[in-house]
């Protein structure tokens, strides 16, 4: 289905899949069309996983001068200011359950607690992570100081795409204690509860003070599904989730073939 085209006022763009290639590279073409946008008035945003290291270079990159959405939701943050409008925090029994997981199955698990990374070991799939975001993780003596602090959100990472062991322990209270979404086909996500991008895109839009009808929401992952649903054009990529794309008004172009410039250019440039 084609919708009608009209002038969308904001763009909020997932970034891993979607904004960039395999290298994490901004074509240049994505780049000078998000440009043109903002230079007629345009917004342009990003909606992630992410945390705020993670982004920084990007949002640089791309002069992006309004909040974005971290953490899956999790958090929104003006990085020219610093200034969080929004932030939850994992219960500490979920921070609990996931520790004592990790004490009995060999897993990768990310805790990210106060803008840094927290892990059991080292290994070499950390090791990848830490290179595509361009952050460090950091070991810890005892967990002790995360089970009582402030976790955004827990990162489990299974190369063989099997999460049993997690869900077995998840599940029963995903929307109770947490939510679980899958962000990528090896990324399994723990978020405090109700979190989710959908809902930060509620909270950012109401902040910025425009309405919802003139969203454009692009993302290529489940995790993007609640943000696709609640903007005015919700966009899959054509690499996406085949159940995104299903609940999308619109399929792009692939990240590898100038998905976020494709969008901007048939719905958001004035002629």
């Amino acid at each position: 289905m084609t919708p009608t085209v009209r002038p969308y006022r904001m763009v909020v763009t997932d970034i891993d899949g979607t904004l960039v290639d395999l290298e994490q590279m901004i074509s240049r073409r994505n780049k000078d069309t998000i440009h043109a946008f903002q230079r007629q008035g345009g917004i342009v945003t990003l909606a992630t996983g992410r945390m705020e290291d993670a982004v920084r270079h990007y949002a640089k990159e791309l002069d992006i001068r309004h909040p974005v959405i971290l953490y899956n939701g999790g958090k929104i943050v003006d990085l020219i200011t610093g200034e969080c409008f929004f932030e939850a925090l994992l219960d500490e029994q979920v921070v609990r359950k996931a520790v004592q997981l990790l004490q009995d199955t060999p897993l990768d698990m990310i805790f990210y607690s106060e803008k840094k990374l927290w892990v059991k070991k080292i290994t070499p799939v950390i090791s990848t992570y830490m290179n595509k975001d361009r952050v460090q993780c950091l070991e810890w003596e005892t967990p002790e100081y995360l089970i009582k602090g402030n976790v955004n959100k827990i990162l489990i990472i299974r190369e063989n795409q099997d999460f049993t062991s997690v869900l077995d322990v998840f599940l029963p209270v995903k929307g109770i204690e947490c939510e679980l979404v899958q962000s990528e086909s090896t990324y399994l996500e723990i978020l405090p509860k109700a979190v989710s991008k959908g809902h930060a895109l509620k909270l950012l839009v109401e902040r910025i003070g425009i309405d919802m009808k003139d969203v454009i929401a692009i993302g290529d992952n489940l995790n993007d599904l609640e943000m696709i649903r609640e903007a005015g054009l919700g966009v899959a990529v054509d690499n996406a989730h085949p159940k995104l794309k299903d609940e999308a008004q619109y399929i792009s172009h692939s990240h590898l073939n100038h998905a976020v410039a494709e969008v901007i250019e048939k719905y958001c440039l004035k002629k």
